[in-house]
């Protein structure tokens, strides 16, 4: 960690699982700070889910919900529920079953075979699809009960626009590249990166970049403000053989970001 010279850092928050974070999703609820999580212990070959509540901070629940096993993952979180697909066939890479556990005790709530989640249309509603031979049939079902709901009244209302941000990425030869790498070489005593995932919320500056140490790839974080202060410079990940992908977002004034790829980070942005 490298000091901090902005202001302190009186919400940053981190919490290490044993597993690793394969992916993240926020509850699209602007008024809500819940994080849905799937983590994978790739050598046993075990998946589970778990919630974290950044009000708190902390974990709200972790579980192996019934029903779910490796092929089982996290397709969508929405008003206070984690919709799973299953892949009934490991050989055929297509979902099969959808899946819902509550946000509020990470209980399975009800499986809808041979069905699958197109999208969220709001906080009651959502569109699922089956296929029968070459046809595909399109259903709206109730999300808290997994019934079909076929004359739903204004279903599509999205509520579930919210602003998620996520990094743009830049690599050599992108014209933006260059200056973006003279920044963080300045304001980082000499770092070169070879790879700059960039996002910003003003007055925050939020880098994600990659260098080589020791022949391996380290990551590191540089939180900067539009005045060149420093809020945050710390490394993530070292030992890396490549570069990762969606390593940090922003939803309001969360930045969310992942460490060593099983530790869960959050920072307010005031």
């Amino acid at each position: 960690m490298f000091q901090n010279k902005a202001k302190k850092l009186q919400n940053l928050f981190s919490y290490r699982f044993s597993e690793n974070i394969w992916r993240i999703l926020p509850d699209p609820d602007p008024n809500s700070d819940l994080w849905a999580i799937e983590l994978r212990h790739t050598q046993e070959k075990i998946v589970s889910f778990a919630l974290m509540d950044l009000a708190v901070p902390g974990l709200k629940w972790k579980a192996q919900p019934e029903a779910t096993d490796w092929w089982t993952s996290l397709t969508s979180f929405s008003y206070g529920h984690l919709f799973l697909h299953n892949y009934r066939y490991p050989d055929m890479p297509e979902p099969t079953d959808l899946l819902m556990v509550s946000a509020e005790n990470g209980e399975m709530q009800w499986i809808l075979p041979n069905h699958l989640l197109v999208r969220t249309l709001n906080s009651r509603f959502i569109e699922v699809v089956t296929k029968a031979g070459d046809q595909f049939n399109y259903f709206t079902c109730n999300a808290e009960t997994g019934l079909s709901v076929p004359n739903a009244e204004n279903k599509d209302e999205s509520e579930n626009q919210i602003i998620l941000r996520e990094p743009i990425r830049y690599m050599e030869g992108n014209p933006y590249f260059d200056k973006l790498a003279a920044f963080i070489k300045k304001h980082t005593s000499g770092h070169q990166p070879i790879v700059i995932d960039y996002l910003e919320k003003r007055p925050y500056m939020m880098f994600s970049y990659y260098l080589y140490e020791l022949g391996k790839t380290s990551a590191y974080l540089l939180v900067m403000t539009d005045k060149s202060e420093l809020v945050l410079h710390e490394k993530w990940s070292e030992g890396r053989d490549g570069f990762g992908q969606s390593t940090m977002f922003v939803k309001g004034e969360k930045l969310v970001f992942l460490k060593n790829n099983n530790e869960f980070s959050s920072l307010t942005l005031y």
